[in-house]
Parts: structure tokens; sequence; C-alpha cells
């Protein structure tokens, strides 16, 4: 019986069970969890399934599947090939491992970038690992399958008698028209349904058309790894058929996408596949690079082209000639207008932390996002994947910071470091890029444009938002658990210039003030007067409290468990740098602990103070002096430290603590900060807003509305009103006028249960600057409106063009001349200009709209912003010259 005779092993392709939500199929570029859930179809492994008679795919990520739910499943089958990557490999042994326990007789194989790198180390990590099929992995794979002996497979790696062998490689496939269409498999084993990409229509379909990549982009994997760096490409009429036969399997598809690495290589050969493209009138997408000529451009738009996905990495030339990007930026520029004129949407991608990246070149690249204006974009932190350039670079420079590439919920994190660039800077830096793209009026309006005109996307859109902010959340976390490391050890000497740490107690029944626990309340308190360098938190729950970082807007800090699992107080202190240990129940003023604690620093003295009999607080000039009363892994809260007989004692004035023991006590410290809400630059009028504000605030603290929530509510309230306004009629107008004050009510309400429950973040900040602008924006257009519906008489080209003029302007000498000035400084007339630029105007709105004359209201605002400008301007210019 010849080979192909012989009976294929029953064989079972797997993408195995991961991280929930986690991309790292055969056919994902980046493995990772998205910031948006989102899936590639497993092209890689469909390829060979296809070739394999009697197989079955199995993509459990997008399906929900999990070990349990393989194992009733792996009894049926002789052979599992599974696919993986570098940041799954771990989680995907231990999935070979039990499935080999539940089907002793199972063999597996391993495919993919990862293990065509390092075949030897992947036999090496389990026994479960039969062999490793390299590189280019379909014919190796189906001759597995076809059940040749191992040794006369090319391309293989395998384990026998105890030892590794590696047969050499198999020849690059030259006729890439010798595969079988992929979209047999897609029909038989996968739902179209469970994948989706944010910028692409939902359903789509993936698939390759080619492999290689003429570019020699350094980061790259796939070029690097298994598909080489010349272009070979399955002919025009292989690839159109097998778009003509998905047609017909899935009517439902809205979107082809051509995952080449880059499609156009080759310019003659895409124009033909457009035109053949065209004719089966199929809506398309691509991976493209930026330097697409524009006679192309259009004949790809004219036949069905819809999006392109753009690799531009970096804003920064000497970056992109760091990795051999091979493209130039005014090229990309030209690209992108010629793309955006045609109509051509564009998914631009980016990454952060490439060699040569620093806080000013991601600067450049967040301008130059900006700047270019694709429809979306993607933020990737530069990953080292082994068998990459990028990757022998970072071992030869010492910049591989960890040796994973995600974190524990398979989001990326950045293994990169650099002298000049840490980490953490370009983790945050991905987060910075998303905000200042997105947080825009001109993307924000974009998105509810498209969200206005399909429902369909309304939903997704609305989906993909609650998913992105969890990711930001998520990421905030994740730093701070960073930066809740044990603080590094300290030579035996003590240090002039070493960093307060602060010591305090987290007990059980720890009293709570407006939802934050005092202690952590203490901390945040202190941060900005003290030179505070850490933050130590001394808990009795058994839990890891994470939660407790996001108070502590960036603060190190350091938790120490009673019940273990943490570090010691010995391995969290810095011995060499003084600490402040508070008592617990007690809260101090922090602008008089600074004096207290002033003398005592300047004289580098051990100090205690006592308040109302009690001891509440003592200093350390060293935290050795304090180890050396604790026994060796102490963990508790050190209260002997309060009681040391060899230290000063002081007593602490009246009004220099807060006792938050018993209800009353917390009472009283919440009612000090309901009254600090108040601010200085509330409007003459809006000072009921804050009355009304703070009102609801006090009522928020208690539940789990958070201040973004109060955020999207207030920007909800404001377009409703703003659309009832523009365009109601009878009594709706005056309720449009209504929605508009909560609106500027609740604006109000946002920051205070920010600062409430120390959720401030620049996040926030940005968010509610942002939905300001886009209120007003929309307050003065729906009066527009209204005025043009009402009183179709009066001509308003002339007060819409002052208004316009006087609002820009107006902002723009805001900016320049109050903003410039921390509000400290904000004083005198200063001040008063800054009130008149609030929100008071909300009150005259409403008055005018209820006595139907809203056309006072435009020329009022329009000889007003004017006035309000030059007299700011006049003023500032009077102020300089008597300086």
């Amino acid at each position: 019986m010849t080979v192909a005779d012989r009976p294929y092993l029953r064989t079972l392709f797997l993408h195995p069970p991961s991280f929930e939500g986690f991309d790292g199929g055969a056919g994902s570029r980046y493995q990772a969890r998205r910031e948006i859930r989102s899936f590639w179809y497993p092209t890689w492994l469909a390829q060979p399934a296809a070739m394999v008679p009697g197989s079955r795919l199995i993509d459990a990520p997008p399906e929900g599947l999990t070990l349990g739910d393989l194992r009733p499943i792996v009894s049926e089958y002789d052979l599992a090939v599974l696919h993986t990557s570098t940041p799954s490999f771990p989680h995907d042994v231990r999935i070979a491992e039990a499935l080999k326990a539940e089907n002793p007789s199972l063999r597996i194989g391993l495919v993919g970038a990862h293990v065509a790198v390092d075949p030897e180390g992947a036999l090496s990590s389990s026994d479960a690992i039969e062999f490793v099929a390299r590189n280019e992995f379909d014919f190796t794979v189906q001759e597995v399958a076809q059940g040749k002996p191992p040794d006369t497979i090319r391309g293989l790696s395998f384990r026998s008698n105890g030892h590794i062998r590696h047969v050499p490689d198999r020849p690059i496939l030259e006729n890439m028209d010798e595969l079988p269409f992929v979209v047999d498999v897609y029909k038989r084993d996968l739902t179209i349904e469970r994948y989706a990409i944010g910028y692409l229509l939902y359903p789509y379909l993936s698939l390759y058309t080619g492999r290689g990549c003429r570019s020699k982009c350094t980061f790259c994997l796939w070029p690097q790894t298994v598909g080489g760096h010349r272009y070979r490409t399955r002919s025009v009429d292989h690839v159109v058929a097998e778009i003509a036969t998905a047609t017909r399997y899935f009517p439902q598809v809205r979107e082809y996408f051509f995952d080449d690495d880059t499609l156009t290589d080759d310019l003659p050969r895409v124009e033909v596949l457009a035109r053949r493209l065209g004719k089966l009138g199929v809506t398309w997408s691509c991976n493209a690079k930026a330097n697409v000529p524009y006679n192309t451009l259009k004949v790809l738009k004219d036949n069905g082209l819809r999006l392109l996905l753009v690799g531009y990495e970096s804003g920064n030339q000497k970056i992109l000639n760091n990795v051999k990007k091979g493209i130039r930026l005014d090229m990309a520029r030209e690209f992108t207008r010629h793309a955006q004129s045609l109509g051509i949407k564009i998914h631009g991608t980016f990454i952060v932390g490439l060699p040569g990246e620093t806080p000013e070149t991601i600067e450049e690249t967040i301008r130059f996002a900006q700047d270019i204006d694709p429809d979306t974009i993607q933020v990737s932190i530069a990953a080292p994947y082994p068998g990459t350039e990028l990757f022998r670079q970072a071992q030869a420079n010492g910049w591989l910071a960890r040796d994973t590439l995600v974190d524990d919920r398979g989001a990326q994190v950045s293994a990169l470091s650099y002298p000049h660039l840490l980490s953490t800077e370009i983790s945050r830096g991905t987060e910075e890029f998303y905000r200042r793209f997105y947080f825009r009026p001109r993307k924000i309006f974009a998105i509810a444009k498209e969200m206005a005109a399909d429902g369909n996307v309304l939903r997704r859109r609305l989906r993909e938002g609650r998913e992105f902010l969890q990711f930001l959340r998520a990421r905030a976390a994740e730093r701070s658990r960073a930066l809740a490391a044990p603080a590094p050890a300290a030579s035996s000497h003590g240090r002039a210039d070493a960093r307060l740490q602060v010591l305090l107690s987290v007990p059980h029944g720890s009293s709570v003030i407006a939802a934050v626990p005092g202690a952590v309340r203490t901390a945040r308190e202190l941060a900005p007067v003290l030179d505070v360098g850490r933050v130590l938190l001394c808990t009795e729950s058994p839990e890891r409290s994470d939660g407790y970082g996001r108070h502590l807007d960036g603060l190190p800090w350091t938790e120490i468990r009673s019940s273990g699992g943490s570090s010691s107080l010995a391995e969290a202190l810095d011995p060499g740098a003084p600490v402040l240990v508070l008592a617990p129940h007690g809260m101090p003023d922090p602008r008089r602990l600074v004096d207290l604690l002033e003398p005592s620093m300047r004289a580098q003295s051990r100090t205690t103070w006592i308040w109302q009999d009690a001891p509440v607080a003592a200093y350390y000039p060293e935290a050795r002096t304090l180890l050396g009363t604790l026994p060796d892994g102490y963990r508790k809260f050190p209260r002997q430290a309060l009681t040391d007989r060899d230290a000063c004692r002081a007593d602490a004035p009246s009004d220099s603590w807060s006792d938050v023991s018993n209800p009353a006590g917390v009472a009283r410290v919440e009612h000090r900060l309901i009254r600090s809400l108040g601010r200085p630059s509330d409007g003459y009028l809006a000072r009921l807003d804050r009355t009304l504000s703070t009102a609801i605030s006090r009522r928020l603290i208690a539940t789990r509305i958070t201040p973004n929530t109060i955020t999207a509510l207030s920007l909800i309230a404001g377009l409703g009103g703003a659309a009832l306004l523009g365009l109601g009629t009878a009594w709706l107008p005056v309720l449009g006028a209504l929605l508009l004050w909560a609106s500027s009510i609740l604006d109000g309400c946002d920051g205070e249960l920010a600062r409430l429950k120390l959720l401030t973040s620049r996040f926030g900040a940005r968010f509610d600057a942002v939905t300001d602008h886009v209120v007003h924006g929309a307050t003065f257009v729906a009066v527009s409106l209204h005025v043009h519906r009402t009183r179709p008489d009066i001509p308003l080209a002339a007060p819409l063009m002052l208004l316009l003029v006087g609002v820009a302007l107006s902002m723009a000498s805001v900016v320049w001349i109050i903003d410039r000035d921390p509000p400290k400084r904000r004083v005198g007339l200063i001040r008063v200009y800054e009130r008149i630029a609030s929100r008071d105007y909300v009150y005259i709105l409403l008055v005018l709209t209820a006595l139907g004359r809203l056309e006072w209201f435009l020329w009022g605002a329009a000889l007003g912003a004017n006035l309000f400008w030059l007299s700011l301007w006049w003023w500032w210019g009077r102020a300089q010259r008597s300086r």
C-alpha cells in the first residue's frame, strides 16, 4: 500500500483555549487580548486542515470553549495539531499535557512561529509534545497525518527514543495554487459570526492570496520566521474562484479582507485582482504600505476597495530608519491624502517603544497621527518576538525588561525598557496615544455620525466603547500593581536624598470616608504636601487589594497582608529612608502635619506625637531603627512604633487630627469634604448649580456610579437638550433648555464625585473637557436652528459669523491668559473673567427660551463673546505695562 492509499489519521486542528478574549490564533499578527474583543480567522490552521480529509478545526477562544469542553472531544482523534504563539506557549503546553492525559494514545504536535524558531526548546518543554512542524507547515502536517515515518518528513522536528531529531527544512512553496481553498474549512467548522474586527464591516471573512513580504521591518514576525521576504502569490484566477465560492457559502459576509503582509507589494497584480473582484461586486480591504501611487489607489477604489490597513508605525523618521521600515514620512502623508481624497478609509497602525523611542518621539508620533487623521488606529507596544531582528537587538543591548509579552489577562505589556525610556512609560504612552487621538471633537462627531446612520453600528460601537474603557481601566490597575512592587533594598547607610515612606494600617472594619478607606485617603492627601516616595498599607484582608491603587493616582504603594502571601515589613521598607507611622482610625490635617514634621525631619530625630492623650504618629529618620524592633518576617502593623520610649514626644494641636473611629467622626470629615467642593472659578449664577450638584454627589458616594458615567450622562443630557431646543416645537424647546441646565449640574457632579472618591485621572479630565466643548458647540448650533425655524425673517449670517469669531478668540484668550496660571494665582480681575467664562449662560438661555426670544441670546452671545476677549486683552495689556 502506498502512502497515498493509506487512510489519514483522525486529525484535530486546534487553536487552544487561553486567556478570555485572547486573539493569538493562526492569523493574528499581535497575539494578545485586544482593546476591544476581536478575532482573526485561524487561516494558518485552516490551510493544512483543508489538506487532511476527515479532519476538524476547532478555534476555542472565539467559540468560548474551555479545556473541559475539549476533554470528551479528543478521545475521537489520533492526532492533534495545536497552533501556539510566544505569549500563549506556557498555557498551550499545559493544554497539550491535559489532552494527552485524557487520551494517552493521542499524538500531539505544535505549529506556529514560536516553535519554528526554537523547536528544540518546544519539544524539551513537555513529553506530551511529540513533534514540531517548522516554517511553512502545510505539507509537513499533511504527511504526518498520512502516517509517513517522521524521519522522512521534511521540515519536522520530533522526539525519538529520548532524543530530539530535526529533519532538514522543506523547500519553500513556489506554486501557491497547490494550496486548497480555506473557505471550505470555514464552511465546515467555523461560525463566521463569531469573528469581528472593529474597523471591518460585520460579518467579515479573511484569507491569504500570497505569502511573504518584501519589506525588512525588524519587528515583524511572519516574514522573519514563516513567510519569508519573497512575495509568493496565488494566481488571480485561483483567488477569484475562492471569493466566488465564499459568496455562495456566506451570502451574509459584508467585507472580504486579504491578509497578505502587503498585498500592494505587487502593483500590477493587485490592479488585475481588483478589476476581477469588481466584476464580482464584493467589498474588500487589505494590508498596504504607505507608498501606493494615486493611480493604483483609484483602480482599487473603483473596484470595491473600502479600507486599507496601513502600518505607519511612527511619526519619527529616525525610528522608521532604525526598524528598516523603508518609507518616508512625506511619502506617507502624500499617500494618506490621496487615499482620503478618493474616499478610501484607513486603519492606521502604530507602535510605541521601538528602538530610538523617547518621550519626545512618542509625542511626535501622536501629533503625526492626529495630523494625517486615519479613520481608526491601533497602537501596539513594541514586541520583541523570538526570531526577529528586534529580539536579537534587545538581547544584545540589554533592553529586555521581562520575558513575557502579555500580562495575566493576556493584554500586551512592554518587554522592552531603555535607559532613556522605561517599560512603564511605553505602556503609558499607548494609553495616552489612544486618548488623545479618539477624544477629540472631530473624532467624537465622526463616530457619532456613523452610529446615527446605522443601528447595527450604534450597538456595536457602544459595546466596543465599553470594552475600550474597561481596557484603559485594566491598564491603569496593571500600572498600579507595578508601582506596588516592593521597594529596592538600600545600602547600610542612611541617605540624605531618601524619600519619605508612609506606613498606615487598614484593619478589619476600617473607617470608610466617601467610599474610600481612611488610610488610603490619608495617603492620597499627604502626597501633594510631603515628598512621599512610597506608601505601605498593612491590611488584615486575606485577599490582595488591587483596588487601592486607583485611589492613589500613581503613588507607589505596597500592601503587607498579615495573613501572608505578601512582602514582610523588612522586605518592603527601604531601611535607609525615613518612615512616618500613622495610627489607625485617625486622619491628620495634611498642612498641620507638615508643620509638625518639619522640625523633626530637619533635626533627624525620632518623634512621637500625642493627640488627645493617645499616640497618633511616629517619625523615624531611618526605617532600620524601626525594623530592629521587629521579628523576621513581621507582617502586621507595628503598633509598638507609636510607643517608642526613646523617641521625643510632642503634642499635636487639637485641630490637627480627626477621629474617624466612629460614625460621628466620619460624618464630620465627609461634611468637611463636601464643603471643600466649591471652586473659586464657579460662575456667579452657577453657584446654584454647585449647591444642587453637591447634594447629588453626596447621595452618589455610596453607589457604584463612576465620575466618567456622570460625564457621559451629562453629554447625553446636553445633546438631548440641544436637539429639543433646535428641532422641537411648542413646549419642547423649554424642556431642551431644562435638559441643558441638568447637563450643567451633572457637569459639576463628575468632578465632585471624582474628588470625593479619589478617582481623578487625566483621562477623566480630558473626557470632561471634550464633553464640555461638544455640549457648548451643540448648544450654539441648536440656538441657531431654533431662530432659523421660528424667525425665518431674521438674517443669521452676520450674528453667526460674529459669534464664531468671538467664541474662537475667547477660548484662545482664556487658554493664553487665564489657564496658563495655576488656579491659586487667578485673583482679582482674572478671577472675574474666569467666572464669566463659566456656564452662567445656561440661565439666560432658559429664561429667553421661555420668553420665545432666543434671537436676543444669539445677538447677545455674538456681541458678548467679542466684548469678552477684547476687554480681557485690554486689561491684560494694561497689567503687563504697569509691571
